[in-house]
């Protein structure tokens, strides 16, 4: 790293812990009762909203500190001025640092958290829940290639 700067990445890490364990939770309830209707199309049982919508608020705080730590190595290791580039550009610079396999994807990710003040709509909702519970596999993968960066 320049300037012997340290990236103290432990915070996302249990932001992340914390990620996994609710989608694990999320998943078990869905095995035992996925999707249960009660009548319209969109109307879940309450289980199933309630994991739902604690996947989608622990998926937008987990994404936050996960693109921030993103910017930090990128400022401290690659672009001293990314903080005035869009996120897309961060994402393409986090994956030809070798942070991120698939720049496109966390682009995708970011922009269903930008939709999670509107999930009051199911239709919303139910497509942050679906990249939220795609998007550990990349936040795992962000993890290990950032410590073996630092």
């Amino acid at each position: 790293m320049k300037f012997d700067e340290k990236l103290n990445i432990s915070d996302m890490v249990k932001c992340a812990e914390n990620f996994k364990k609710t989608i694990a939770r999320a998943l078990k309830l869905e095995a035992r009762d996925p999707k249960v209707f009660l009548g319209d199309e969109n109307d879940y049982s309450f289980e199933y909203q309630f994991a739902r919508s604690a996947v989608i608020q622990v998926f937008e705080t987990t994404i936050e500190s996960a693109w921030k730590i993103m910017q930090r190595w990128i400022k401290i290791n690659a672009d001293s001025g990314i903080a005035e580039k869009p996120k897309r550009e961060l994402f393409r610079i986090a994956h030809n640092s070798g942070l991120i396999a698939d720049p496109e994807s966390w682009w995708n990710f970011y922009a269903a958290r930008n939709k999670t003040s509107h999930t009051y709509h199911e239709e919303i909702a139910e497509e942050v829940y679906v990249a939220a519970k795609q998007f550990e596999k990349h936040l795992t993968d962000f993890i290990k290639r950032l410590e073996e960066r630092r």
